[in-house]
């Protein structure tokens, strides 16, 4: 394990949690940006107006939202014939519903008729699709079943397609992806080697416990951002740093804009003095893993290493089989970024899914969505604390929680994620400043934010003349 990392030594994106790792398996180093992007010093500076722009919108809209792969929702929310759910995108709605074979489409939520949205709440379950404002009829295929009072339409206003505008849905490990571009390549495909980098981690039999939406006075970048570097958590989550080493992070780079960053968890920040004694942080760590603490004979670069045994020896008993993970991931954060709008907080007890939805007309506005998601665990124990879930919380998977719609004043998301939208809100006030003329300036622990503008300029450049039809 390597562990003996130095400020003068370490350098993001080349450095590894374990270098013993071969090639091609979880956990290995990838090799860095500039073998992906070798345009990556153009992203040292970042003009502020990508952030506030109509016309940057406009672009991004065409050359990003339109031709990639977006997550939709999850496919256990519409487990029977006819369930659906609603995927609000920017300015396009779209319906997600299970077909009587089991399979899942997704269309427009359009009626073909003058544009009335067809539905309009979260989740539902429908035979027929039926528009509230003249009561033409679609069945659960998306095809045209009536045109009411067809016969006064003069035939030639009813010429064309009639049946919903389907599009492009596909799924991976449980999670519903949608695609307007009918040429884009297979989900899998776009999705690179995230698949089997995170195959250990049993998304698709996980159950939501935590559905939280809230709208951001942020351009959808900013807010994702905050979650692609950690940098800034030495000051804003200083409290993380007894049992956190945010420093010291293997960076990854896929094709795509996809990356990752693997946070080590259970040991203190280089930053935090004291780097022998375990700290309360350290020793409440040891006890949810069914370790005594005062009976605990190491030191604070021993508890990380003592908690990966106690997880495969069964001291550690959650009811969750730990078999098939890696030490990294039986203790840290592995955060994956799917570009170009979705984060996971991953780890065996659970993952936080986050989705950073861009606003259908305000480049400064955004909607901001986390789901939790368990495993099913032993009777009567709770996930972990850093898994963000309420005491009040049902875990038990019995029934799907209502989905909350916070607000700023009362985000109902933790500590940590509202030290960040505390950051989010400011931000967005500052990138609108005369001062921010020479643009926002990015170091190395930021190497994802270079990505994600890398891979939108590339979507725009590569979309221009295109047609997605």
């Amino acid at each position: 394990m390597k562990n003996t990392a130095t400020i003068t030594d370490y350098r993001p994106g080349t450095w590894a949690i374990d270098e013993t790792i071969a090639q091609g398996k979880a956990g290995a180093k990838t090799p860095t940006m500039e073998s992906l992007y070798p345009e990556k010093a153009d992203y040292l500076t970042v003009a502020a107006e990508r952030y506030v722009d109509a016309g940057f919108m406009a672009k991004e809209w065409q050359g990003v939202w339109t031709r990639v792969w977006t997550c939709a929702g999850i496919a256990a929310d519409i487990p029977e014939a006819g369930d659906w759910f609603k995927y609000d995108l920017g300015r396009e709605s779209f319906i997600v519903v299970r077909q009587n074979d089991g399979a899942i489409k997704a269309f427009y939520n359009v009626c073909k008729h003058r544009g009335r949205q067809m539905v309009n709440k979260d989740f539902g379950k429908a035979m027929n699709f039926v528009c509230p404002y003249h009561s033409w009829v679609y069945g659960r295929d998306g095809s045209n079943r009536r045109v009411t009072s067809k016969e006064y339409f003069d035939e030639r206003a009813l010429c064309g397609e009639l049946s919903l505008r389907e599009v492009r849905c596909e799924q991976w490990a449980g999670f519903v992806f949608i695609n307007m571009d009918k040429n884009a390549e297979p989900l899998l495909d776009y999705l690179d080697a995230l698949p089997e980098i995170l195959k250990a981690y049993p998304f698709e039999s996980m159950h939501i416990v935590k559905d939280v939406v809230i709208e951001l006075p942020c351009n959808w970048k900013l807010a994702n951002e905050a979650f692609l570097e950690p940098y800034h958590a030495h000051i804003t989550h200083a409290q993380i740093l007894p049992a956190v080493d945010e420093l010291y992070n293997q960076y990854d780079f896929y094709q795509n804009g996809h990356a990752m960053v693997v946070t080590p968890v259970g040991l203190p920040s280089p930053r935090f003095g004291d780097q022998n004694n375990v700290n309360p942080y350290l020793a409440y760590m040891l006890m949810e893993a069914g370790i005594d603490p005062e009976t605990f004979e190491g030191g604070a670069h021993d508890v990380r290493p003592a908690i990966w045994e106690a997880k495969r020896s069964g001291v550690c008993d959650l009811g969750i089989d730990y078999s098939a993970y890696t030490d990294s991931q039986l203790t840290d954060d592995w955060n994956p970024s799917f570009f170009p709008n979705m984060t996971f907080n991953t780890h065996p007890e659970g993952v936080m899914v986050m989705r950073f939805l861009p606003h259908a007309t305000d480049p400064a506005r955004c909607h901001y969505h986390v789901w939790i998601l368990l495993p099913k665990m032993k009777e009567g124990v709770r996930p972990p604390s850093y898994m963000g879930v309420e005491d009040t919380v049902d875990i038990s998977g019995k029934e799907r929680p209502k989905r909350r719609y916070s607000t700023l004043e009362d985000p109902q998301l933790g500590e940590v994620l509202e030290q960040d939208i505390s950051n989010l809100v400011l931000m967005q006030r500052g990138v609108m400043s005369a001062a921010m003329d020479e643009g926002i300036r990015l170091g190395e622990l930021e190497q994802r934010i270079q990505v994600l503008h890398a891979q939108i300029d590339r979507c725009i450049a590569s979309s221009k003349g295109v047609s997605n039809e």
